[in-house]
């Protein structure tokens, strides 16, 4: 993934483990993050900052389990249309998570978490009210690992 740290600061074997312990819980502790990779509180808080620093982490977030309905919504848009507009339409509505840019059949892919089917349409509704917006096709999210 991210091959050997190099000399101009890479990242290395350390960073891939820490990384991968960063997405399962961001808010670990540095000192407990250091005795399950097996090095020093200090290394934790160097790397950390440095992954931070060099656009590898670009943000520490959290996943919530208050809401009940989690989705995956798939959108078509026109041709020759500027999609970093319609995506930040997308991203600014209550209730997305996730914004992404795809290739295939579809172009967008929004991820969404609602309290309920009906605010979950809501959602779709508006979606499909931004100008250039062909198609949906919504698919429930059942479990989240």
């Amino acid at each position: 993934m991210y091959g050997n740290r190099s000399e101009n600061g890479g990242a290395d074997g350390l960073d891939e483990r820490l990384l991968s312990a960063l997405r399962q819980n961001s808010r670990q502790a540095f000192v407990e993050l250091a005795r399950k990779l097996g090095t020093s509180e200090g290394t934790i808080r160097s790397r950390i900052r440095r992954l931070t620093e060099n656009g590898t982490i670009t943000a520490f977030t959290i996943r919530t389990a208050m809401k009940n309905v989690k989705a995956m919504i798939d959108v078509k848009i026109d041709t020759n249309v500027n999609t970093v507009d319609i995506t930040s339409k997308i991203a600014g509505l209550p209730g997305v998570e996730r914004v992404f840019e795809v290739s295939g059949d579809r172009d967008i892919v929004v991820i969404v978490e609602t309290a309920s089917t009906a605010e979950l349409n809501e959602i779709i509704e508006r979606i499909r009210k931004i100008p250039r917006t062909q198609s949906t096709w919504t698919r429930l999210i059942l479990r989240e690992m």
